[in-house]
């Protein structure tokens, strides 16, 4: 009976540390992927991934069907670091404990050179005298520094190590949050993409929007797509459109940060036989930091 009371107890245990975790574990702000005018994506955001397609040229379908095709033109050769500036959340800034981290990832593919595929830098903590938190874990390769209130900005080196492979197929740059268990949200307030003399070649804003058009090829796919769309693609009739969201309004040919609702699933990091482990062991963390924060 003892048995059967402990078991009934760790079963109750683990399904309320699984609805704490359903309920508060979006850390980074979810925002609308943004799609090409032929629906496939062009940044991809979940609760615990933001990542930019930053050049994509089509030629692994199998392994990267909801790509976008995408070339901003910009010369990776000269890209030597990137910058994130995040933000926590209005509204959830009382419950912020500093407890956040995660990594940024540069990651890139050419058809014969895969050894740049997902080389992230890690990050944990922050100090902010101010708010008195100091949760910085100097081990970490990343330092996340205050910049203003409640916002910090990272700055992840692009070297040997991440740096774009030659003939690349494949750029995306990813922010992944670890952090688990929270009751405070981080918005991913920009990303950019810095030469060595610190000019941005390329950046995002906060509601995924690139700061560059694409050219090229890409440039000439995405308005073919949005030229052939289908005709039930069309924009809804005036008197529909009215009730509808301005974010479900179809994106005018050629614009490719027009971000639209879609479903969301797991972060899509374009790498087969790659899986995102989430199974008891985020539970018992979730659980841990619960009773940290309530003890």
């Amino acid at each position: 009976m003892n048995f059967k009371k402990t078991i009934a107890c760790a079963a109750a245990a683990t399904l309320t540390a699984i609805s704490l975790a359903s309920v508060a574990s979006a850390e980074l702000v979810e925002i609308d992927d943004v799609l090409d005018a032929n629906g496939l994506e062009l940044l991809d955001s979940t609760s615990s991934s933001w990542m930019p397609i930053a050049y994509y040229d089509g030629t692994r379908p199998k392994i990267d069907p909801n790509k976008a095709v995408v070339d901003y033109g910009v010369d990776w050769s000269q890209a030597k670091s990137v910058e994130v500036v995040f933000s926590v959340s209005e509204g959830t800034r009382e419950d912020w404990d500093g407890a956040f981290g995660g990594a940024v990832v540069v990651s890139s593919n050419s058809p014969t050179d895969a050894t740049h595929n997902w080389p992230a830098y890690d990050f944990w903590g922050v100090t902010d005298e101010a708010l008195e938190i100091d949760t910085y874990e100097s081990a970490k390769a990343l330092k996340l520094e205050k910049i203003g209130d409640y916002t910090y900005q990272l700055v992840c080196p692009i070297d040997d190590t991440n740096s774009v492979v030659p003939d690349q197929q494949l750029v995306q740059i990813a922010i992944q949050d670890w952090s688990g268990v929270t009751w405070w949200t981080m918005d991913v307030v920009s990303m950019t993409v810095k030469d060595g003399s610190g000019n941005a070649l390329i950046s995002w804003d906060q509601a995924g929007k690139c700061s560059l058009s694409p050219v090229g090829a890409a440039s000439a796919t995405v308005d073919a797509a949005a030229e052939e769309a289908p005709a039930e693609t069309a924009a809804p009739a005036a008197e529909e459109t009215a009730a509808a969201p301005a974010e479900t309004a179809a994106p005018a040919a050629g614009d490719t940060t027009a971000a639209v609702t879609s479903t969301k699933a797991s972060p899509n990091t374009g790498i087969e036989d790659v899986a995102v482990v989430a199974g008891l062991a985020v539970v018992a963390a979730g659980a841990l930091f619960v009773a940290k924060k309530r003890g």
